[in-house]
């Protein structure tokens, strides 16, 4: 009995040790703040749909005329954009003084500006204009009037990008004097080009060119006529004499260069037209001393833009050395651009800017 009694409390104060135990490591371990997070059911992918941004697709172009040239005109338009405001009016002319352009990637610009890339296999503004004035100039008077400021920028952009290249001329001053002027006038042609580009967006993609069979056929009175000249010729028969002298005369001096890609387009676009509006001239209805005036018209518009072509020679051909101070054929040009412009505002044409 004794044994037994000794048994019962060896047991018990071995169990009353292992419960101590246990309460000793319950009073060790670190207090858990976080409590163990729910288990999460398996996501089925093919439930979740992640809708696309809504400017991550761009719509693709109509496949129509005004479709087609309105994606070249807005990739163009994109560019010459992006130049001006990550390249041009950011442009440090102080720098450039000192003979550092360190600032700025030359290629790029170049790239942005006019050339686009090779590598990449995309073209640049230059090209994109260059084709919209080779295929359809005179096709749309909003067309035309973006061709046109496009070009002048494209052009004065090159010169531009030259005079970055010559900042080791000792002349530095007329190198940086000419390179303020041209991002001058770039800068200038700014809003101008950015309203037509927009108007140029607005077309409807069924619009069709002026050249099209349909358009020339359909009937048309004389009040109509007349808008449509003054819209058409308008802007180019208004600065021919000044592109004229703003693109050519006394350019060629120092290190600038005339614009002959804008002289191209201008002569292009007034003869295609006046070759489509002698056409539209037979089939208008009206008085034939009215007939008259409208073909008087075109006679001068022609005459006027021929006067510009006859100024190619002096550019291209004569040598630097053997030009005089001005360029001869710029009185020529003024006295051809009169007769047309007259007859425009008498029309109905109001001067804008330039």
């Amino acid at each position: 009995m004794r044994q037994l009694v000794w048994i019962v409390a060896v047991l018990a104060t071995a169990i009353g040790a292992v419960g101590c135990s246990k309460a000793d490591d319950k009073k060790k371990e670190a207090p858990n703040f976080f409590p163990p997070e729910p288990v999460q059911p398996k996501l089925d992918m093919s439930d979740i749909i992640v809708a696309e941004p809504e400017d991550a697709t761009v719509k693709p172009a109509a496949d129509t005329w005004a479709g087609r040239v309105k994606e070249l005109a807005a990739a163009a338009e994109a560019d010459l954009q992006r130049c001006r405001n990550e390249f041009l009016i950011p442009f440090q002319f102080n720098s450039m003084k000192r003979r550092d352009v360190m600032f700025v990637n030359i290629n790029e610009m170049d790239e942005v500006c006019e050339s686009g890339s090779r590598d990449r296999k995309v073209r640049g503004p230059r090209k994109l204009l260059e084709v919209l004035a080779k295929e359809h100039a005179a096709r749309h008077p909003l067309l035309d009037r973006f061709i046109v400021l496009g070009l002048e920028q494209v052009e004065t952009y090159r010169v531009f990008s030259y005079m970055t290249k010559k900042i080791g001329a000792p002349d530095i001053d007329v190198v940086v004097g000419i390179a303020q002027k041209s991002q001058a006038r770039m800068l200038e042609l700014a809003p101008q080009l950015d309203r037509a580009a927009a108007e140029l967006a607005k077309l409807s993609d069924g619009q069709l060119p002026d050249d099209d069979p349909t358009v020339a056929a359909a009937p048309i009175d004389l009040a109509a006529f007349k808008q449509g000249l003054v819209t058409a010729y308008g802007p180019i028969i208004a600065d021919l004499a000044s592109g004229y002298e703003r693109m050519g005369d006394k350019s060629w001096q120092n290190y600038d260069m005339p614009k002959m890609a804008v002289f191209r387009a201008m002569v292009a676009i007034i003869e295609k037209r006046a070759q489509q509006d002698r056409a539209r001239l037979t089939k208008l209805a009206a008085e034939p001393k009215q007939i008259d005036e409208l073909t008087t018209f075109l006679v001068a518009a022609e005459a006027a833009v021929k006067q510009i072509a006859a100024g190619y020679d002096f550019y291209e051909k004569k040598p630097k050395d053997e030009r005089p101070e001005h360029d001869p054929n710029l009185k020529a040009v003024k006295v051809a651009q009169k007769p047309a412009l007259k007859l425009l505002t008498a029309f109905g044409y109001v001067a804008v800017d330039k």
